[in-house]
């Protein structure tokens, strides 16, 4: 998802991270590290240095034409260019070295030693999938037979994966036909990909956002405008992918988290300037545009699902000394705004309510001190009622770990998420793994599942 001029847009332009001790140009997970243990990864291994970036081509016919109708044929890889030399390699060092040598403004937490990570098996799953990003490519994990697939090959970056309803198909962003994104449907084995929108590309150079619906047959996506460099950043459109028509929907603002209502009727997305965010709404059918009130807010997270319900996070402002975001819930058409539950954070927050509505991960970031300082990045759990808050993951030394992108499996009870290891100052890339624990138990430890991030479960077990 792209990141906004909000707290995270900010830092981002800047070139500082949400993750804790993550560098620019960080964010990879071809690092070489020991499989299975966050433990493990703390000792004396050589990292891996980034794998050389694909040579950019020039788009076919096909592949630049607006809209979808010609037959798909992606540009082919080439094999002239030179890959650049390898880097330095760099040992990654014991946790000892990451305490001795932190170079932060805060103090690490020096009295916890990382978690041996559980393995896959542990987990006692017998069935289900999920998909992930690692390195530009697109895999999945198959938890019955206890193996990854790679789905894409290269040609640029292949992001952002997320399972259609049936489970059958998955929707990914490309930007493999040059330096443009399109949204790209495939078979969940990886096979038939194509294009489903034309090209875009995200405002301030970030990656877009988009959204599909349970049924693949409307696709939301946020772009950058054209033509107005001193106007709103961005622009919303909504994508027939039977027809391929694509409406722009109201006039540019600034827009993110795009999210489909479970009938795919109804679009709902955050929209509005930094400290005046608000949510919104688009009727999918006749594509108007329907303004939330804020009650008194100025800083929203995207809406989730609860019952019948929406659920959000809201902070009375934005900036960097006084945010506070709490969960409300509201009606589907934005009114009787309530609370929910007492859970509270002094900086980002964003919720992720599991499929059945029992629980709700609880995504967050605070960052430690004055400008500059580390951020805090952590996932903690709620019920349905927004009580109950148990951390889940704080067993992880601060500031080189950090806990991101939580996504529930079908059943309501096992969390995947994203564990990003960044043990020195200047790491490139950090570790980044995909983890899986079972919320059920309290003293559980996350299992290892593979090296990647971006995590969404297949809705069929």
């Amino acid at each position: 998802m792209m990141l906004r001029l909000t707290l995270a847009g900010i830092l981002g332009l800047i070139g500082l991270s949400l993750a804790a001790c993550t560098p620019a140009g960080a964010n990879r997970e071809d690092q070489a590290a020991p499989p299975g243990s966050a433990a493990a990864a703390a000792s004396t291994t050589s990292a891996g240095a980034p794998s050389p970036s694909a040579a950019s081509h020039a788009p076919s016919a096909a592949a630049t034409a607006e809209g979808t109708a010609a037959p798909y044929s992606p540009p082919p890889e080439s094999s002239a260019a030179e890959a650049p030399p390898e880097a330095p390699r760099k040992t990654i060092g014991t946790f000892d070295d990451w305490v001795k040598g932190y170079q932060g403004s805060g103090a690490p937490e020096a009295h916890k030693k990382p978690p041996r990570l559980r393995l896959a098996k542990d987990l006692g799953l017998s069935s289900g999938r999920i998909t992930f990003t690692r390195s530009g490519d697109i895999f999945t994990y198959d938890f019955a037979k206890g193996a990854e697939s790679q789905l894409t090959q290269k040609a640029q970056r292949n992001v952002a994966p997320v399972f259609l309803g049936d489970g059958r198909r998955i929707a990914f962003l490309s930007n493999r036909d040059g330096m443009v994104w399109r949204v790209f449907l495939m078979n969940a084995d990886g096979t038939e990909q194509r294009p489903i929108t034309r090209s875009f590309t995200g405002a301030f150079g970030f990656l877009p956002s988009f959204m599909i619906t349970n049924d693949g047959s409307r696709v939301a996506y946020i772009a950058a405008t054209k033509g107005l460099p001193d106007g709103p950043p961005e622009e919303l459109h909504l994508v027939d992918v039977a027809s391929g028509e694509d409406h722009r929907v109201g006039e540019p603002d600034h827009f993110d988290y795009p999210a489909f209502s479970p009938q795919g009727d109804t679009l709902y997305l955050v929209a509005g300037e930094y400290e005046a965010e608000h949510l919104a709404s688009v009727d999918v059918a006749t594509r108007k545009v329907r303004h939330f009130s804020g009650a008194g807010n100025r800083m929203f997270s995207g809406a989730a699902w609860l019952g019948d319900r929406l659920l959000f996070s809201a902070s009375p402002t934005g900036s960097f000394c006084c945010q506070r975001s709490s969960l409300y819930t509201t009606s589907p058409d934005g009114s009787g705004i309530r609370g929910f539950g007492s859970f509270w954070v002094a900086g980002s927050l964003r919720p992720e309510v599991s499929p059945k509505g029992t629980k709700v991960a609880a995504a967050w970031s605070v960052r430690e001190g004055g400008f500059g300082a580390d951020h805090r990045n952590e996932i903690s759990l709620l019920d349905a009622n927004g009580g109950a808050e148990r951390p889940l993951t704080d067993m992880f030394p601060r500031p080189f770990y950090s806990a991101s992108e939580p996504a529930w499996a079908p059943d309501d009870h096992h969390l995947a998420f994203t564990l990003t290891l960044c043990p020195y100052v200047g790491c490139e890339p950090t570790i980044r793994s995909v983890v899986v624990v079972d919320t059920r138990d309290t003293k559980a430890v996350p299992a290892f599942i593979a090296y990647g991030g971006g995590t969404s479960w297949s809705p069929v077990p």
